[in-house]
């Protein structure tokens, strides 16, 4: 099995800081539920740019990450431990640079992965999915 980085992109019809800030500021709101710690009471996610990213349930926090770079002018790049262990974070980078023919053109990479992942990188089946969610939030 491959230790290689998951990829997956799109173009949105906004310019690459509104991509950013839709991505970043506005997770919470295109990010599917299903995909939280516990999706029956998921309310949004929180991203300190300099710090922890959750996913907020109500009163309680589950953070999944910490952010290691915050360029609104167009790269995002974050600790991932969202279904598996903190102790070995992955990561997920982010860039947002004008697309041919106009918009921006979102790159997504999960990488980061370790010898002996390859049942948990397997489970990260939702980027497309994700990224469909998140352009239909911004167009």
């Amino acid at each position: 099995m491959s230790l290689d980085p998951i990829v997956a992109e799109i173009t949105v019809p906004v310019t690459p800081t509104e991509a950013f800030v839709g991505f970043t500021a506005q997770m919470g709101e295109w990010w599917d539920p299903l995909l939280s710690p516990e999706p029956a009471t998921f309310t949004g996610i929180a991203i300190d740019p300099n710090g922890p990213v959750a996913s907020v349930h109500g009163d309680e926090q589950y953070v999944w990450g910490k952010v290691t770079k915050w360029d609104p002018i167009g790269h995002y790049t974050q600790e991932f431990w969202l279904g598996h262990a903190e102790a070995e974070p992955t990561t997920l980078d982010v860039s947002f640079t004008d697309a041919d023919g106009g918009g921006t053109l979102v790159h997504l990479e999960h990488g980061g992965w370790a010898d002996g992942s390859d049942e948990v990188r397997a489970t990260y089946t939702h980027w497309e999915d994700l990224l469909r969610r998140y352009a239909s939030h911004v167009s």
